[in-house]
């Protein structure tokens, strides 16, 4: 009686997938980011700030945000914020 299943499994192989960056354009400046929404304490960390402070700033609508769904959990929305600083022109 022959076997039904190979007694070696053949391992698939991993395809990696480069992250495709978002690139925000404004005023001849070209901007890369590499998602468009991510969680207070991810921004925290990436622009140093507390994270309670990012929260609040999320809550009171200070800072660009998204929420999927009417009650889920609030997000920075990394693209609004980045072209919110490339239209105050921090370099001038």
């Amino acid at each position: 009686m022959k076997p039904t299943k190979p007694a070696i499994k053949t391992q698939k192989k991993e395809e990696t997938k480069k992250i495709q960056l978002m690139k925000i354009h404004a005023e001849g400046v070209v901007v890369e980011v590499s998602a468009p929404y991510c969680t207070p304490e991810e921004w925290a960390e990436r622009t140093g700030m507390d994270v309670e402070v990012v929260r609040l700033a999320l809550y009171n609508r200070r800072m660009a945000r998204h929420q999927f769904s009417p009650k889920g959990d609030l997000f920075v929305n990394v693209i609004m914020e980045t072209r919110r600083l490339l239209d105050a022109k921090p370099w001038n």
